[in-house]
């Protein structure tokens, strides 16, 4: 049997290290255009801001190690098309071309950052090209190690980060720890709008505030162009209104989501080009699977593909993809798209069906909004803690929920989805035997509240 896996990324490696396990006389190969395998981008907003300098933290495995493993690794190496009929895919290192055959071809591709063209236009329609020398993304290491490098030039303090999702975010609390000027630019009315609703952000999008950051919610950039002192003007337009603005920035951080790189498949997509699969990552054609950001995965509650660009997402279905191939016994499935995010002292975590995508799919809900306290009052710490839960009407099925605060956010969530995955109730949640201690908890936990609270 030969496996041929194109991408050598997190899903990439965590499929061939364990179907090589799985396997061991089978011939994985794997694929990457890359010089380097195993990349861990959710590092990089830290390297960024100097948390850490050692770019190989990020990287969990050599092409060597992965090598001596028995993995036939082939970096610098490009794919130029595949043939699903002769089960074939064309490479190319070196400006040579192979081919090589597969019986087994597993796609982890991944996604790239989304660029749109912020050219501007003069009045007769000629372009006013921008240098983009100083507009960046961050994905690769080669971003982290750039946009690293311009934070520490001191004679460009002003950073604009467009798009405030996760990267954004991220990318605002390492500018803002480094003590740069920073306007935060995000085109829906609030922050995270998908995985928060805005009773739920507010407190955040208001500190963000406080700090002197200008966060521009509502807000479309237009176009950019150069300021004639190698920065550049940001012109855009705030849908409250339409009213213009022009932003001066030295600095220009594009935190836009991504794209799927799936353009050479000839296979089912989602609308953003994730390439469909079902909850073991089978597409339609026969042995050709795919996985990690350039496919969609089964979402547990909603049990339909979904786009979930996670890390934690990535490892998970390729292990028990490459269980599955072997014959393994599999246990997952399907995921709740569970994240969380730190920005200045608050925990954000959100997992399961939110309000927003319950619309989506039109998905009756009821939910709920509590404001607790994370610990009791006479031990230091006690800080405020808000939960929203989204659920059944009827049967009160937990279904989502979103934990905002300054301590415990991200533990009570992992909680939280534990409890959606065993299909508990609200009033179950309500009397779960949580742990208690002062330093820790109330005697009702604010997760017991969140569930007594919602009828």
């Amino acid at each position: 049997m030969k496996v041929v896996i194109l991408g050598g990324s997190a899903a990439g490696m965590s499929f061939a290290a364990k179907y090589r396990r799985n396997q061991p006389t089978d011939d994985v190969i794997v694929i990457e255009k890359r010089s380097y395998l195993s990349f861990g981008a959710c590092g990089l907003p830290y390297f960024v801001g100097q948390k850490f300098d050692d770019t190989d933290r990020m990287i969990s495995r050599t092409p060597q190690q992965a090598i001596d493993s028995g993995i036939d690794v082939r970096v610098k190496t490009e794919v130029i098309g595949i043939n699903p009929v002769e089960q074939t895919v064309t490479t190319l290192h070196n400006e040579k071309q192979q081919q090589l055959h597969y019986d087994k071809l597993i796609i982890a591709t991944g996604a790239s950052p989304i660029v749109p063209d912020f050219t501007a236009y003069a009045g007769n329609s000629e372009k006013i090209e921008y240098n983009p020398n100083h507009v960046y993304t961050l994905t690769s290491m080669e971003d982290g190690i750039a946009v690293k490098q311009a934070l520490q030039n001191t004679d460009k303090p002003r950073i604009t980060i467009i798009g405030a999702g996760f990267i954004g975010l991220e990318m605002f609390d390492a500018a803002h720890d480094l003590g740069k000027e920073v306007i935060l630019i995000e085109r829906e009315a609030h922050i995270m709008s998908r995985q928060f609703s805005p009773e739920m952000i507010a407190d955040v999008e208001a500190s963000i505030r406080e700090t002197g950051t200008r966060l521009m919610t509502g807000t479309q950039v237009n176009h950019i162009s150069d300021n004639g002192t190698n920065g550049y003007i940001i012109s855009t337009t705030n849908s409250s209104g339409g009213r213009s603005d022009e932003i001066e920035a030295d600095i220009v951080i594009l935190a836009l989501g991504f794209k799927p790189n799936t353009a050479m498949f000839d296979l089912p997509k989602a609308a953003n080009g994730a390439l469909l699969v079902d909850e073991y990552g089978s597409t339609p054609t026969a042995n050709i699977y795919a996985v990690g950001d350039c496919a969609t995965v089964n979402h547990l509650v909603l049990n339909k593909p979904v786009y979930l660009p996670l890390a934690t997402t990535a490892n998970k279905q390729a292990r028990m993809m490459a269980d599955k191939l072997a014959g393994n016994e599999v246990y997952l499935d399907g995921f709740l798209g569970s994240s969380s995010l730190k920005v200045l002292d608050f925990e954000l975590a959100s997992t399961g069906v939110s309000e927003w995508l319950a619309n989506q799919h039109q998905m009756v809900v009821k939910t709920s909004v509590i404001k607790d306290k994370n610990q009791t009052d006479y031990y230091p710490g006690q800080e405020d803690i808000k939960i929203k839960l989204v659920y059944h009407p009827e049967s009160k099925r937990l279904l989502g929920g979103e934990i905002v605060g300054k301590k415990g956010a991200v533990g009570r969530l992992n909680a939280l989805s534990v409890a959606i995955t065993a299909k508990m109730t609200t009033q179950q949640l309500g009397y779960l035997d949580f742990s208690y201690a002062p330093p820790f908890a109330r005697t009702w936990d604010a997760l017991n509240v969140a569930g007594n609270v919602a009828k």
